[in-house]
């Protein structure tokens, strides 16, 4: 009834249309999981409340890479050698980082007081 390459046609027209639909709804599911990788909202709360000139110092979180490091800083992510409220980050080693304002040097650890509740746990008791 019809030639081979209006088959042929079709069946690449509906592989196609398929395709893109499939890669559409995968976004779509793709955009509503959640990041596991994202901090509890009250931890991004805490963040947003944080002056952003002030002498306070909160080290929220470190990453080392073969290729980078990085340090978050008042909610701030910060490489080696920029500055924040007049102080360079000088270096970032596993566990703390270095800051420098002038000839004060400023030393921030992670987990310096001990967490109350589990982040895990977000319903409060």
């Amino acid at each position: 009834m019809f030639s081979g390459g209006y088959k042929q046609l079709v069946r690449t027209l509906c592989a196609a249309a398929g395709l893109a639909f499939a890669m559409h709804g995968g976004l779509a599911m793709a955009a509503s999981l959640p990041d596991p990788t994202r901090p509890p909202q009250r931890f991004v709360e805490l963040a947003k409340r944080v002056p952003a000139v002030s002498d306070h110092w909160r080290l929220g979180s470190i990453l080392i890479a073969p290729q980078r490091r990085v340090a978050v800083i008042n909610g701030q992510s910060m490489s080696l050698g920029e500055q924040l409220n007049g102080a360079q980050l000088v270096s970032i080693e596993p566990g703390r980082v270095c800051l420098r304002r002038g000839t004060k040097e400023i030393v921030l650890e992670l987990l310096t007081v001990r967490p109350t509740r589990s982040a895990v746990g977000e319903q409060n008791p």
